[in-house]
């Protein structure tokens, strides 16, 4: 059995707005603690964050000037395999999580290490 992208992301995931200020943007979260999380307009992935960029940017810029663009980040689609080649390139680069898209580019959820770790132990382990 394959396993894909979209058996192991997390849909509930916190979604900023480019036009949102990089303090309440970090305010959003800390509350979720969530270290990052995709920059979304209209349904559609503008960028991704994560909080060491927002702290190390003024707070009370927009996050749009804080953001890494789609150019500049690893976007999955939802049909993607999750093989190891994928995994062991998260380990490498010391990435915690990207973001995921369907094929009309809207954003679907998020992969990140920890969706992985609980997959394999709630799949494994019990």
């Amino acid at each position: 059995m394959d396993l894909k992208v979209k058996d192991v992301i997390n849909k509930e995931f916190i979604k900023l707005s480019p036009e949102m200020i990089g303090g309440d943007a970090v305010q959003i979260l800390y509350k979720n603690k969530k270290a990052y999380a995709p920059v979304v307009e209209d349904g559609k992935l503008e960028g991704w964050v994560n909080a060491l960029d927002l702290l190390t940017g003024c707070k009370h810029s927009k996050v749009e000037d804080l953001m890494l663009f789609v150019d500049e980040i690893k976007i999955l689609n939802e049909d993607d395999k999750l093989t190891d080649d994928l995994i062991s390139e998260m380990i490498k680069n010391e990435d915690i999580a990207y973001p995921v898209v369907n094929n009309n580019n809207e954003i679907v959820g998020t992969l990140s290490v920890f969706d992985i770790l609980e997959y394999i132990y709630n799949t494994n382990l019990r």
